[in-house]
């Protein structure tokens, strides 16, 4: 074998060695490190975490309550057909006493108010108390926080009186008043067919 060809692969070897060994820690550096005074050195810093779960021992927030507004109550809207109504669970079943009549009268679910459902027009006309209300108007509330509220309020029959339902052109509150007090509050839809 070629001497110098030895002599060659033996300094690649060890240069190749010195290249990826590891160089030994610097003790300077570490005596420099842990010189300075404990005083000076910031607290650590410190992470909370708080992790929320919904549990049957901690149920979800239920969701805001309906109010009435110019298209119905909450997710119950005029128009919409008895069968829909029913399905979404917004009315109980017919109370009217009169199946097969060309409308129907429901229990709107976990209120005081009821529905009429026209087999024409769908749910025609929505009564509602001043707990339905974003404003506090509705039955049992006083004649004067009504008009203080509605202010497009017209006499009508009586001792009754209209409001046009903003946004809505197909629709109208109507209110019954008597002695001061709201005794009836609803919302119709135009050309309403279950009740006069």
């Amino acid at each position: 074998m070629n001497r110098s060809l030895v002599l060659v692969t033996i300094a690649a070897a060890l240069g190749l060695a010195a290249c990826t060994s590891t160089p030994a820690p610097d003790t300077a550096a570490t005596a420099t490190a842990t010189s300075v005074p404990s005083s000076t050195t910031p607290p650590p810093v410190q992470v909370v975490t708080t992790v929320v779960t919904q549990t049957v021992t901690n149920p979800p927030p239920p969701p805001a309550n309906p109010v009435i507004g110019s298209f119905g109550y909450g997710d119950l809207k005029l128009g919409m057909t008895r069968q829909q109504a029913l399905d979404a669970k917004l009315i109980g079943p017919d109370i009217s006493g009169l199946s097969g009549a060309y409308c129907t009268f429901h229990d709107i679910i976990g209120t005081g108010g009821r529905a009429y459902v026209s087999k024409a027009k769908g749910v025609s006309s929505i009564f509602f108390g001043a707990d339905m209300s974003s404003d506090g108007v509705g039955s049992g509330a006083t004649e004067e926080k009504l008009k203080v509220e509605y202010t497009n309020l017209k006499p009508s029959i009586g001792t009754s009186y209209t409001a046009s339902a903003d946004g809505n052109s197909n629709a109208y509150f109507h209110f019954l008043v008597d002695k001061g007090m709201v005794t009836t509050a609803v919302l119709n839809i135009n050309g309403q067919d279950c009740h006069s």
